[in-house]
């Protein structure tokens, strides 16, 4: 019934046909979790374990107690992201609209005038004329090219087996971003780990169906290398600790955790202070990139004022004489 419910109520098509199939299958004697695991693009695997976890310990209520929270979880993470990301983002694209539309028209337009009463030109001014004019004449080359590097880029970082780490690694060494993203994988991982553990999957496959849902290249292989660490013997502080990614609180957390058969509320603490740690960090990412923006739409202003609107008004003072 409830399923039924949610189907006739659901707004979005492609969630509402899902449902409907859902209905159909478990009408049919499916298991509720495999019907939602032939909908991938909708229930993650996180989501479906969490469902099978739930189904294999008949703690239905309690495990969606734990989803619910879990999707809350992503949204307010989602939510730091963007607002972390919006600002900049925007004043990028306006920049870089204002570069190119003052590049390949106003520019052209006045590069005859000044050169015809202009005998000496700065240097600056005609650095500016020559990128001007290669903008105007390999506009589309250029774009093509963009375009082509986006695509091969793209086509690496997904299909090559060094892809995601190489991306991982190019993300992360960005200039207040990478500590931004590596702080909020780790806040991930911990929730999730807690959030598997509390609803009773081992960790092993805890562990691989974190390393599913995950698309730092990094972790990825650190978890791979914890689950061998684990199969051969160490326990999983140990195993943690000779991955040698995750960083000494997690690894601490973890051995107190397994001394005082604690697991999930030790990594519940240490994801919250990485919650905590996030949302500073957030914070003062915007807060530092705000006047960093500013200062570099002052600086390029004064250099388009110097190289290009002085030369302008000095030839504009020699006509008046």
């Amino acid at each position: 019934d409830s399923l039924e419910t949610l189907a006739q109520t659901q707004t979005n098509p492609t969630l509402k046909r899902a449902l409907k199939q859902v209905l159909s299958d478990v009408e049919g004697g499916q298991v509720f979790s495999k019907a939602l695991a032939k909908h991938p693009s909708l229930f993650d695997p996180i989501f479906v374990g969490l469902i099978a976890a739930g189904e294999k310990t008949g703690h239905f209520s309690f495990v969606l107690h734990h989803l619910f929270e879990h999707l809350k979880w992503v949204d307010d993470v989602q939510s730091q992201t963007l607002k972390a990301l919006r600002y900049p983002a925007l004043m990028a694209i306006v920049l870089l609209s204002v570069l190119l539309i003052l590049m390949t028209t106003l520019v052209p337009q006045l590069i005859s005038f000044m050169e015809s009463f202009a005998q000496d030109l700065p240097l600056s001014t005609r650095c500016l004329i020559a990128c001007s004019t290669f903008l105007e004449q390999h506009i589309f080359l250029l774009s093509f090219i963009t375009l082509m590097c986006s695509g091969l880029l793209t086509g690496f970082f997904t299909f090559h087996p060094k892809g995601p780490l190489w991306k991982t690694k190019l993300l992360n060494a960005l200039p207040l971003f990478g500590p931004l993203r590596q702080q909020m994988a780790l806040s991930r991982f911990c929730h999730l780990f807690a959030l598997l553990i509390k609803s009773g999957i081992d960790v092993l496959q805890a562990l691989q169906t974190i390393r599913d849902n995950l698309n730092d290249g990094r972790m990825i292989r650190a978890l791979e290398d914890i689950e061998r660490f684990i199969k051969e013997g160490l326990s999983l502080s140990a195993a943690f600790e000779k991955s040698g990614f995750f960083p000494p609180l997690v690894i601490h957390m973890i051995k107190i955790g397994e001394q005082t058969s604690a697991l999930e509320k030790m990594l519940f603490h240490v994801k919250e202070y990485f919650d905590t740690l996030l949302k500073r960090q957030v914070d003062q990412t915007i807060g530092l990139i705000e006047p960093l923006m500013i200062l570099w739409i002052g600086i390029f202003l004064a250099s388009l004022i110097y190289a290009f609107f002085l030369p302008l008004y000095g030839t504009l003072s020699v006509l008046e004489v």
